[in-house]
């Protein structure tokens, strides 16, 4: 039975590796007869199935202000925790908002749940799918524990609860088993290996 799957990452668009990858899953749900949506803060595809929102974008500046905060302070100053609570609340409404535009029946996150680019996306998209018990697939590209940049920050309670969240509805995929390993290990997630690859019938433009 056709269904209405619902991607959502920081940007479907160019050629980065998680684009290239959301649309390469895309194809897959359309062979099998499903109906795909899009929802992100940058898109380039046709408007008629995406849902753009900025504040979804790692590069928004409000988004950035907050990031900036997170990682250069030890101890968490009160206005980026009020500031994280704003975001989160808006961008959840705008995830509801997505998903009854489109009658969504599956999410499937892309990398948004894995790394704190965005952390009030991370939050609004574990309240979401904790509301709604919608079925989720959490597609896992880079962790960040992978990345030293982000072991320095004063918002390790939403890493341990957003990034990813352990949620029963969630299904994890990541993408080599030294992740899944790591994933086991850190949280007690088990995870699905979906390596990346290539489409070598489809040469490059």
């Amino acid at each position: 039975m056709a269904k209405n799957v619902g991607f959502i990452s920081f940007r479907i668009s160019g050629t980065d590796g998680v684009s290239l990858e959301t649309l390469k899953w895309a194809e897959v749900f359309k062979q099998h007869g499903h109906n795909c949506f899009f929802m992100a803060g940058e898109l380039d595809l046709p408007g008629e199935k995406t849902f753009a929102v900025p504040e979804v974008h790692f590069q928004h500046p409000e988004i950035r202000r907050l990031y900036k905060l997170a990682y250069y302070n030890e101890k968490r100053p009160r206005v980026l925790t009020a500031g994280l609570h704003k975001y989160r609340e808006f961008i959840k409404d705008k995830i509801y908002e997505f998903a009854e535009l489109y009658g969504i029946e599956l999410l499937v996150v892309q990398n948004v749940l894995t790394i704190p680019l965005n952390i009030p996306l991370g939050m609004a998209l574990t309240e979401f799918i904790a509301e709604t018990g919608i079925p989720t697939l959490a597609h896992h590209h880079d962790f960040f524990w992978e990345r030293k940049r982000f072991l320095k920050n004063c918002v390790w309670d939403y890493f341990n609860s957003c990034f990813p969240p352990h949620l029963d509805s969630i299904q994890h995929v990541v993408i080599n088993s030294s992740a899944q390993n790591q994933l086991a290990l850190r949280t007690g997630i088990a995870a699905t290996i979906i390596p990346n690859v290539m489409k070598f019938e489809e040469p490059p433009e």
